[in-house]
């Protein structure tokens, strides 16, 4: 039979007719007498693929005839799913398998042995036979051993001899009597079953990795279904790919606050998260943001997004001997080119915060970057944040009195709750803490990219080998962007009750001196351009996209400053009774008291305070700088106009000490 022949017959490569192809076998590991049987088949396989000669004198070379090497050659081309190639020369080992027994004559006991024990010694195969005449048994019994539920009502199985005696039931179902196998048996098939269980748990690999817990579970997800393990292709450029996530910070914190009875009062809050976006090129942290909520939520993410792309700037220190790194920082601070810079993939995991619609808007529009999710269940993907948070809280957190510990059981953990009230480590103190934590951690050595600094490297690749990210453009450097949020409302009003136009967004009224002028724009749509953060002005566009104006919300809720957030938990409150304000009332004000009187008792509302009470200075700093900008622009102003009046004066004064011209004749 000809070479060609033989892989039409066994539909191979052709690829395979070139034996350098084939799978080889290591000949110093057969012994003598299987070493000898191996090079005279290898010999007479090879002469007869290269069909140079004859086979006669094949035979006389190798001692093997026509027919025997056909059949050689046939075992070398079949495939071996286990490798996923042909056997090759491995098929040519002598005494070697190449495919699984299979059972053909019958398990029913034979009426001319006398005892079970004699007949169970001829039924070599019969748990495999069985399996392959009855395939429903295997499947169940495969998901009873998996714990995995069906479309029907199937029963789950915890030990191994509960799901032995569901495979006798299921045994009896198909019409098996005491006759046949497993019930002529005298474990009726039980060691059977459960080296079954082996080979079950080798085909469906990662979901017998699940039974033994997730960190098997998600070391088992390391590789799909291919048998092709994930990997991530090396990353030169920065800012080509970032992670994020986000780690609850194991220590506790105090807020101190006054009660609406005037006292002072320091307790604890619920641990902090800390969100994190790291280049994976650099290892670079690029910005990071502190939620005091419960669970971090979506404008969470976008401030952490915000604070990753707008310039850094360092905070003020107040504790004695904390000081920042000399070779640490950000980025946008000491790389001029990573000034609003921004990243072409954010990988991320699954959350609802990270994957919600306005995130993804933002990430698309503003940052135009392709979002990662990765798989669920499995961190090992996001390696370099994961392994981050962990060098963050060693050389960190887990130095405090108050911290944690990294699980329940931790030795370094000890009372620190009590420990965080008793010395009073404040929110501050963690703001000043972290700020100063990522900023080292940007200028110390890291092994991981050649002991280089990860500030050092993309300095290095970004101002040396010309790796510059793209940045944002000048007109979308506002806050409101990042936290921007379109809604199309009709305006109301009404000529009959002497109703001036209006437009009402999220319980309240907005309205502007050209809007009440404009009563015949009643019904018309208008597409509101919503600052999440500040929800006292609101900009208003009309349908054909020209700017209507800024309108400014109605009463008291036109006066401080409040998120979406906090709009909707007022309204909340209110109609679940729990506050009341009249219209001569700031309802913020009024939520802000009712936070803080259940501050008392729940931690959860502690945290919120402290939320208030950080944009309560964020918006007080912020007055600061306008006043500041204000009085510089006054300055100058003044300067100018004293600058022009002097030089005014010293023009004339110039006139009228001009020298008078004389002329000679």
């Amino acid at each position: 039979m000809s070479r060609k022949r033989l892989l039409q017959l066994f539909q191979m490569h052709e690829k395979y007719l070139d034996l350098s192809n084939w799978p080889i076998v290591n000949k110093l590991l057969l012994n003598q007498d299987d070493l000898k049987l191996y090079e005279r088949r290898e010999l007479a396989v090879s002469l007869y693929m290269e069909q140079k000669l004859t086979n006669k004198e094949i035979f006389e070379a190798a001692g093997i005839n026509e027919k025997e090497i056909t059949r050689l050659i046939k075992r070398c081309l079949m495939w071996d799913k286990d490798t996923n190639i042909i056997w090759g020369f491995r098929a040519l080992i002598p005494q070697k398998r190449t495919t699984n027994y299979q059972r053909k004559a019958q398990t029913s006991v034979d009426l001319n042995i006398n005892t079970i024990e004699d007949h169970a010694k001829k039924l070599p195969g019969a748990f495999s036979k069985l399996m392959d005449d009855y395939p429903a048994i295997k499947e169940k019994i495969s998901k009873a051993h998996l714990r995995k539920i069906g479309s029907g009502k199937e029963p789950q199985f915890v030990r191994g001899k509960d799901i032995h005696s569901y495979f006798i039931e299921l045994c009896k179902k198909e019409g098996l009597g005491e006759r046949d196998y497993p019930l002529n048996t005298s474990d009726r098939g039980k060691r059977s079953l459960y080296r079954y269980f082996k080979t079950n748990e080798f085909n469906h690999f990662a979901a017998a990795a699940s039974l033994y817990g997730s960190e098997a579970s998600r070391n088992a997800k390391k590789i799909n279904s291919n048998n092709f393990e994930f990997t991530t292709p090396l990353l030169v450029r920065p800012y080509q790919r970032v992670q994020f996530d986000g780690h609850r910070i194991d220590a506790f914190f105090t807020i101190t606050y006054k009660t609406p009875e005037g006292d002072w009062v320091t307790d604890t809050i619920e641990r902090i998260w800390l969100l994190v976006i790291i280049d994976v090129a650099t290892r670079v942290i690029i910005g990071y943001h502190l939620s005091f909520n419960k669970e971090y939520t979506q404008y969470d993410v976008l401030k952490c997004i915000k604070n990753a792309i707008v310039p850094y700037s360092k905070r003020v220190l107040f504790i004695d001997g904390l000081v920042y790194h000399e070779s640490g920082g950000f980025p946008s601070e000491v790389i001029p080119q990573a000034e609003w810079a921004l990243w072409d993939e954010l990988s991320c995991d699954n959350a609802k915060a990270n994957l919600s619609l306005m995130v993804r808007d933002r990430l698309y529009h503003v940052v135009d970057c392709r979002i990662n999710p990765g798989p669920a269940g499995v961190p090992e993907f996001r390696g370099i944040i994961e392994r981050f948070f962990r060098t963050f809280e060693n050389r960190g957190f887990h130095n405090l009195i108050s911290t944690t510990g990294s699980h329940p059981n931790d030795p370094i953990r000890k009372e620190p709750e009590r420990a965080a009230k008793r010395y009073e480590i404040s929110l501050e103190d963690l703001e000043e803490l972290t700020d100063v934590l990522i900023s080292d951690y940007n200028g110390t050595p890291h092994k991981g990219i050649n002991n280089f600094s990860p500030l050092e490297l993309m300095k290095q690749r970004i101002e040396l080998r010309n790796m510059s990210p793209r940045t944002l453009e000048p007109f979308k450097r506002k806050d409101i962007l990042f936290f921007s949020l379109q809604q199309k409302r009709n305006i109301r009003g009404n000529v009959k009750n002497g109703k001036r136009p209006f437009i009402h967004y999220e319980g309240v009224d907005y309205r502007s001196t050209v809007l009440s002028n404009s009563p015949f724009l009643i019904g018309i749509e208008l597409t509101l351009v919503i600052n999440t953060e500040d929800l006292r002005v609101i900009r208003a566009f009309l349908s054909d996209g020209s700017e209507f104006g800024y309108l400014t919300a109605s009463g008291k809720w036109g006066v401080s400053p409040h998120s979406l957030v906090e709009r909707k938990a007022i309204n909340k409150l209110r109609n679940d009774g729990k506050i009341s304000f009249t219209q001569y009332q700031n309802p913020v004000v009024v939520y802000h008291e009712f936070i803080k009187k259940k501050s008392l008792k729940s931690k959860r509302y502690r945290n919120r305070h402290a939320e208030v009470l950080r944009k309560t200075k964020e918006e007080e700093r912020r007055q600061l700088e306008i006043q500041e900008s204000e009085h510089v622009i006054e300055r100058k102003v003044r300067e100018n106009n004293q600058s022009s009046t002097q030089s005014s004066s010293l023009k004339q004064n110039e006139v009228n000490l001009k020298p008078l011209k004389t002329f000679n004749y």
